[in-house]
């Protein structure tokens, strides 16, 4: 009789609990295995947590609680009648700035999905993104939390609640007044103070202040178009590291492939020979995933085999040298190939250059073969109120040609390829030529 006694108060206790919501969250999973992005998956499912963290009949739990229930599936008899036990199986997967994120919601007692979501952004706004998942999830697991049921309201009032008494405001509105016109008294006395000592110019400082006057159905405000934009000393860090990459783009972004000339003898005349050298240039292979990885970017866009990244002053201040740098194209840099005799002297100078000057100029010393089938594949534009890097990554396969007599082929022993700015390209090729 006891024995039954016991079982009729638990089955009574188990019954008198409210219904629970077990909702097994775990790290989002890394489709593409991209090491440089394996840190949203945790921050999805922190999202997620911090979303449904006010939902008191909702328990959230881990791995570890998965693999209990897993291995002890008789602990699911043990909870609240009417309770379910819910795994979310979520994955994103990032294409450059597009993310995917995709949603599936489990129940454990059958191993049957009860519902599938999926939610997209980009990168460059991953909260926005973040948002948009906790929100997904948070309506999935709608169906499954109860109701929460208003409490009537009594026709009665509520004695227990007593009205508090409103006191009255310890300093009156006209001296409210009184101190803020002391204030402003005081405020303009140390403006004039500093006006007259040279300290300030409250006529730069009024520049500064966009302050914006109301009349009646009308709004004005002072403003100039030769007024900067101010450095922000919490972009110095983003500041800092662009210019490292900047300078490593400008300096030497290409990679080269040489192949091994090839000699096609003249049939009309053994006398002379034409020498074929084939060239591939193409952008480095690792520079974008570097630009997609190192610096925070504020917008990408891709067509193709083109890739613009933009970067926006609210995140990085733009040096003035850099900015003239790139306005005056200071960074363009040409291919510069010369074939070495045996005694290292060179024998044969090609500059693939669309300048008119450097196709029209001659050589005594050497045979200058100008050429213009080179073609940048990095570009860097500065707008009012961002930068942009334009990249295309495909391969440039390009054929030199020349003829020479035998005798100053068969003396050819050296190729070099060197990337020569365009601003030094007449100091650089003048002692040759």
């Amino acid at each position: 009789m006891n024995k039954i006694l016991i079982h009729l108060l638990l089955l009574s206790t188990l019954f008198a609990r409210d219904p629970l919501v077990y909702f097994y969250l775990l790290p989002f999973d890394n489709v593409q295995n991209d090491a440089s992005v394996e840190w949203i998956g945790p921050g999805l499912s922190e999202i997620v947590k911090d979303k449904l963290k006010n939902e008191s009949t909702l328990r959230i739990q881990n791995n570890d609680d998965l693999e209990y229930i897993m291995n002890n599936r008789s602990e699911l008899l043990k909870q609240p009648r009417g309770s379910n036990n819910l795994l979310l199986l979520g994955k994103f997967n990032r294409k450059l700035d597009d993310i995917s994120v995709t949603m599936q919601l489990i129940d454990i007692a059958t191993w049957e999905e009860v519902g599938n979501k999926s939610a997209s952004g980009f990168y460059s706004a991953l909260p926005t993104l973040k948002d948009q998942v906790g929100a997904t999830v948070q309506g999935m697991l709608a169906d499954y939390l109860p109701k929460q049921v208003d409490k009537a309201k009594s026709p009665f009032p509520d004695i227990s609640v007593r009205p508090q008494k409103i006191l009255p405001p310890k300093v009156s509105i006209e001296s409210e007044r009184v101190a803020s016109s002391l204030d402003a008294a005081i405020l303009e006395l140390e403006a004039s103070m500093d006006f007259v000592l040279g300290a300030k110019k409250r006529e730069e400082d009024a520049k500064k202040k966009k302050t914006v006057q109301q009349s009646v159905g009308e709004w004005s405000m002072d403003f100039t178009a030769e007024q900067k934009v101010d450095v922000n000393p919490e972009n110095d860090q983003n500041s800092a590291l662009l210019e490292t990459v900047l300078d490593q783009l400008i300096s030497n972004p290409y990679q080269v492939k040489l192949e091994r000339p090839n000699f096609i003898y003249h049939e009309d005349d053994e006398q002379l020979i034409t020498v074929q050298f084939k060239v591939e240039y193409s952008l480095k292979e690792n520079i974008i995933h570097e630009m997609l990885t190192t610096l925070p970017y504020t917008g990408l866009q891709e067509d193709g085999s083109l890739t613009v990244f933009y970067y926006s002053r609210d995140k990085f201040n733009f040096p003035q040298y850099l900015i003239d740098d790139i306005i005056s194209e200071t960074y363009r840099k040409i291919p510069v190939i010369q074939f070495f005799d045996k005694s290292r002297n060179p024998s044969v100078v090609l500059t693939d250059t669309p300048d008119s000057y450097w196709h029209s100029r001659s050589s005594s010393k050497v045979l200058y073969i100008p050429s213009h089938q080179f073609s940048p594949l990095i570009n860097f534009t500065m707008g009012g109120w961002s930068m942009q890097i334009a990249m295309e990554t495909v391969t440039i396969p390009i054929t030199y040609e020349f003829t020479l007599p035998v005798n100053a082929v068969e003396n050819l022993s050296n190729v070099t390829i060197k990337f020569v700015n365009e601003l030094d390209l007449r100091r650089f090729l003048d002692p040759i030529l």
